[in-house]
């Protein structure tokens, strides 16, 4: 496995801070670093698997990775991503205590814990200017004005997230976009059986401007994007379960362990027992 390393990333030693986009997020394969990262999708939809964890995200989602973790990216469909990278062992010139809002946000976006709340298009447009703002910093030497600046950008977009967390509760459904419901249903609830015609009428949205919404979002249909989630929750089942494969099978939506097994063997080239036997492999080591 792969550990990023701060010399990589990071412009001086002096950056306790990096901060890029990064358009069009390939599949990743498993990779760890020596630094903390903060995530903010800017557009497209992806599953980012932490910790062998696994959670939807699109546009407006943010979520921590400590240095500590492991993950990757899987399934992405034009996901574009802003990285907010934070040196462990290093201090910022003009910020003092950021690690307590940035304590917020790692606690808050665990893949555990998480709630389905994100950045409005207002406070998404915000983050990606203060963005465009610090890249497009063309300074030849890293001195005091730069850093009061581009910190003082790195302060309002930490802030921004703190109070979009703060303010979660009156985030309720009804502010949300038809697409925004649609998806955060498909996201607490794709291990049921989903009417797809009574969720088009609850989000208030035609079958065919679903369809279109999802291949837009997603890359492919809303049946086919439902059986990758729970192929995807399967294969977190296989990894940090010992629940019998038939029961990870029933568990995730399949009628039995025999076609779990043919569509999981189709979608990740190995079977659910090959999979269980290389996450103990993996660990042993």
């Amino acid at each position: 496995m792969e550990i990023k390393q701060p010399k990589d990333f990071f412009l001086s030693e002096a950056h306790a801070f990096c901060l890029f986009m990064l358009n069009n997020q390939e599949m990743a394969d498993l990779h760890g670093h020596d630094f903390d990262e903060l995530v903010i999708v800017r557009s497209g939809s992806g599953f980012h698997i932490i910790n062998d964890q696994v959670e939807l995200v699109y546009a407006g989602d943010f979520f921590f990775v400590s240095a500590n973790d492991t993950h990757y990216y899987e399934s992405t469909n034009n996901l574009s991503l802003i990285n907010l990278l934070f040196h462990k062992d290093r201090h910022f010139s003009f910020i003092h205590n950021i690690d307590v809002l940035l304590d917020v946000v790692r606690e808050t976006t665990r893949p555990s814990t998480r709630e389905l709340f994100s950045l409005n298009e207002s406070e998404l447009g915000k983050i990606v200017g203060l963005t465009e703002g610090v890249t497009a910093r063309r300074d030849d030497h890293f001195d005091t004005v730069y850093f009061s600046a581009t910190e003082a950008a790195i302060l309002e977009i930490v802030s921004l997230l703190c109070r979009c967390i703060a303010h979660r509760k009156e985030r309720n459904r009804n502010s949300e976009s038809s697409g925004q419901k649609m998806l955060n249903f498909v996201r607490q609830n794709y291990l049921r059986n989903i009417n797809w015609d009574s969720l088009c009428e609850d989000c208030g949205m035609g079958k065919r401007t679903m369809f279109r919404f999802f291949k837009e979002m997603t890359g492919t249909t809303p049946e086919k994007f439902q059986q990758i989630c729970c192929l995807l929750k399967a294969q977190e089942m296989l990894r940090t379960t010992d629940r019998p494969i038939k029961d990870v099978a029933l568990f995730c939506g399949f009628i039995n362990a025999s076609r779990f097994t043919d569509v999981y063997k189709k979608r990740f080239s190995r079977t659910p027992s090959q999979e269980r036997q290389l996450s103990f492999s993996i660990v042993e080591s």
